[in-house]
């Protein structure tokens, strides 16, 4: 399937049904799924037999293309949401997290004229700082769990997933 954006943007999530994201004269924003899902995809793709990750092409032309991780607000909702139905485990996700390139879920390869493409950028303090603002309002997210959420700010890789990590440990109060 194609996602096509000319002469305006596209923000939207990579998807396992789009093959093709094609931007030209503007821009697009793409956002991963979080940790959660790639873990709960990868096994569920083993599962059933298949080994083979997604694929998509990204084609950027005089515009700009931006692949950015969830917010970590996301990832954390997404993971306890996951937790407290039982279709992930604490130490089944220490397990998988070790491992998380070999779980990658989609293969991205870009081509990029006259513009800029970014594959892996983390989202910008204000919107970190925004969403996990809103999420503790809500009471989506304890107070303690997010005071250690904001350490992950700005963080990458194994950093970020720690975080995460010491976050769901830390839990309510």
């Amino acid at each position: 399937m194609l996602q096509m954006s000319m002469f305006g943007s596209y923000e939207g999530r990579l998807r396992a049904d789009k093959k093709l994201y094609f931007t030209m004269f503007g821009g697009s924003e793409l956002v991963r799924p979080t940790l959660a899902r790639r873990i709960e995809h990868a096994r569920r793709r083993r599962s059933n037999g298949h080994e083979r990750s997604h694929r998509c092409v990204v084609v950027t032309l005089f515009g700009a293309t931006e692949i950015k991780s969830p917010t970590l607000a996301e990832e954390y909702l997404d993971l306890k949401a996951m937790l407290d139905s039982g279709l992930i485990s604490l130490g089944g996700w220490d397990r998988d997290i070790s491992d998380v390139q070999a779980l990658e879920e989609t293969t991205i390869s870009g081509v990029t004229l006259f513009g800029g493409f970014d594959e892996d950028s983390v989202p910008e303090e204000d919107t970190e700082v925004d969403a996990l603002a809103t999420h503790r309002h809500l009471g989506s997210i304890p107070e303690s769990a997010g005071k250690v959420l904001e350490l992950g700010i700005g963080q990458t890789g194994g950093q970020r997933h720690a975080v995460l990590r010491k976050a769901l440990a830390v839990g309510p109060g």
